[in-house]
């Protein structure tokens, strides 16, 4: 939407056509955008736009290894475009987690990289870019296919006020903003564009294997692009002829079955009531079409130059003309003959606006409407098949002044001139009142329609200042159809995982054999460093483990071996033939580690009653954590508790007692 619009007024024997949806901006100003020419194009560079939810900046520059983290593209927030950062706030997203932009790599000469280029058709202008779907219409609750941490579903809409901003919303229009996006033009004229995305919500990550998983919008998010397409009346003939059949400046031309045809939209133009020449009659026994350019652009003007009252001029919009009969080629003998009325299929669309031109001094003009569709019936059929067409009703009028390029009346009642009115009859012919020169009348109607007729409104007999004679400037079509390029594979979230580690200095479990009923209790959970990230809380769990074998202990009363072994969540010491209960290790879902004695194990010093003995191996028993976040990416951490566990001794003892002999 940043792209330059321009009104349709007609410079010197161009007139102009554009195929999008009219639109205004959010000051009301005219924004005329555009028809995909053939030649028209949108192609994705292959630059991506990555934003990694992991807290602080990830790109290569910032985090060069590894490579998952160096081919993001993260951005500090305060490098957001001040345009889309002031509608974003006026929109109410809230505070922003994280910002990226296409192909950018933290250096310090990077701004970054367009994502698509554009480019125009010979003669053509592009008008306006924007985030579209595949058919190139404004997203409008599309479902992303992307989900928020609490499953909701994220639709796409492009923005109302500015279509080079798409927003993911959570659930609905209303719903809050999770993420958006912003095309940065660039080029003058443009040639291409950059890509900003913003997020504002963790999205939800499938691969729980994959703390760095990406998601993305392929097949969902498109570039649309559209521009102007100039038609030149140079060397149109001269005089009242029956039809004028003209196009752009050097059109697409294809050979079919030896007539060169032209492939880009062409305009007919024609009297109200033209005589039917193929049936042998003068064509003065109709309406005829004439131009004039008194010394400025070309314009349009029936029987005696300008359109008196009840008079008009018929509009078609069609395909496939023959070349040598289209302007410059058309002579004014040949402007005169039906059978070259020549093409193969009619241009549909849904608005178009003509400008007002040339009014007789002091006076305004009342400008009728009327819409139509029809089939495609060339030649001799051409002027006959004005009584087979069907009425299409026109649904909105606005008027906009060309030398402000501001909408000055608008029928929905969002703007209003009081010297001018706009009516509509129960079958969706316009009426508008108050014109003068300089005009503009831009309508829309309920579906597609290939053919217009502009008439003066006013009654034959009218008297005062209301009722001027006019001639009709630039026409332009406007048909919701532009060239468009999947952009949204290449628009990319990065998970950001949990991160756990361990710390700190590890407690002891110890157990006395004299007292071999009391267990010994310690508490682990410090000694490990966790953090959920940007997905959010979800569980911490603890959980034993054990090398299966000999634990480099012996059962006091057997003489056997103890083995360790895994019994559900506990860790068991039971002697290697007999299988008797030794001591378990066992932990609660709060990190604490309870070593509980059964049996009496040998002490390796016999001249210490109090000695002490553990594992053979610090790694025979081993505590991990395990940290899960909101999404349901985990990350592990472990410590090696084995020669944590002590058994201490318990001597023999021995007094004197009694009488001694």
């Amino acid at each position: 939407m940043a792209t330059q619009k321009k009104n349709s007024s007609s410079s010197n024997d161009q007139f102009a056509l554009f195929t999008q949806p009219l639109a205004t901006d959010i000051n009301e100003s005219l924004v005329t955008t555009s028809v995909t020419a053939s030649a028209l194009g949108v192609v994705a560079t292959g630059e991506n736009v990555t934003l990694d939810e992991t807290a602080g900046l990830q790109n290569a520059t910032t985090t060069p290894t590894p490579a998952g983290d160096a081919d993001d593209n993260d951005i500090l927030l305060a490098s957001l475009p001040t345009t889309f950062a002031e509608r974003l706030t006026g929109l109410g997203a809230g505070t922003a987690t994280g910002a990226a932009l296409s192909g950018y790599t933290g250096a310090a000469d990077n701004t970054g990289s367009d994502a698509f280029t554009v480019t125009a058709a010979p003669g053509g202008s592009i008008t306006d870019i924007s985030f579209t779907d595949s058919s190139g219409a404004p997203l409008n609750g599309l479902d992303s296919g992307l989900d928020t941490l609490d499953g909701t579903s994220i639709l796409l809409y492009t923005d109302t006020n500015d279509n080079n901003i798409v927003l993911g919303r959570a659930g609905g229009p209303a719903g809050a903003i999770v993420f958006a996006a912003y095309i940065e033009e660039t080029g003058s004229p443009v040639t291409g564009g950059k890509i900003w995305t913003v997020e504002y919500q963790p999205l939800k990550h499938p691969d729980m294997t994959n703390a760095d998983d990406s998601l993305n919008l392929l097949d969902k998010v498109f570039i649309g692009a559209s521009e102007d397409l100039v038609f030149s009346l140079a060397n149109a003939p001269s005089g009242q002829n029956l039809f004028l059949m003209f196009t752009k400046a050097n059109p697409n031309v294809v050979d079919d079955g030896g007539v060169l045809r032209i492939t880009d939209p062409t305009i007919i133009a024609t009297g109200k009531d033209p005589a039917d020449q193929s049936s042998g009659v003068n064509i003065n026994t109709g309406d005829t079409i004439n131009t004039s350019q008194a010394g400025g652009p070309t314009t349009f003007g029936t029987n005696n130059q300008m359109i008196v009252e009840q008079e008009g001029i018929r509009f078609s919009f069609v395909t496939g003309a023959r070349q040598n009969v289209t302007v410059p080629n058309l002579d004014q003998n040949e402007a005169d003959l039906e059978s070259n009325v020549d093409f193969t299929d009619v241009y549909n669309t849904m608005s178009a606006n003509f400008d007002v031109v040339q009014l007789q001094s002091g006076k305004s003009a009342i400008v009728r409407v009327s819409a139509f569709s029809t089939a495609a019936e060339p030649g001799a059929n051409f002027i006959n098949g004005y009584g087979n067409d069907a009425s299409v009703a026109i649904t909105n009028v606005r008027v906009v002044n060309n030398s402000t390029g501001l909408v000055i009346e608008n029928s929905d009642g969002s703007v209003n001139d009081p010297a001018i009115s706009i009516s509509f009859t129960a079958a969706g012919v316009a009426t508008i009142t108050g014109v003068k020169a300089g005009y503009q009348i831009e309508y829309t109607t309920t579906s597609d329609h290939n053919r217009v007729l502009v008439e003066n409104g006013a009654a034959v007999n009218a008297r005062g200042n209301d009722h001027a004679d006019f001639d009709i400037g630039g026409f332009t079509l406007v048909k919701a159809s532009v060239t468009t390029t999947e952009i949204g594979s290449r628009m990319i979230f990065d998970d950001d995982g949990p991160s756990i580690s361990t710390t700190g200095t590890e407690p002891t479990l110890t157990v006395d054999e004299t007292l071999l009923a009391t267990n010994d209790t310690q508490s682990f959970a410090a000694n490990f460093s966790s953090a959920f990230g940007a997905d959010g809380a979800g569980t911490l769990t603890y959980a034993l483990g054990v090398v299966a074998g000999a634990s480099g202990l012996i059962d006091t009363a057997t003489g056997e071996v103890v083995n360790l072994s895994l019994n559900g969540a506990v860790v068991e010491g039971r002697t290697a033939t007999d299988n008797l209960l030794v001591f378990t290790v066992s932990v609660a879902a709060n990190g604490n580690v309870t070593l509980d004695q059964l049996r009496a194990v040998v002490h390796p010093d016999p001249t210490n009653p109090d000695d002490s003995t553990s594992l053979t191996s610090d790694d025979l028993v081993t505590l991990t954590a395990t940290i899960t976040d909101g999404d349901g990416d985990s990350a592990p951490a472990t410590l090696n508790i084995g020669q944590n566990l002590v058994f201490k001794d318990d001597g023999a003892s021995i007094t004197t007692t009694g009488v001694e002999p």
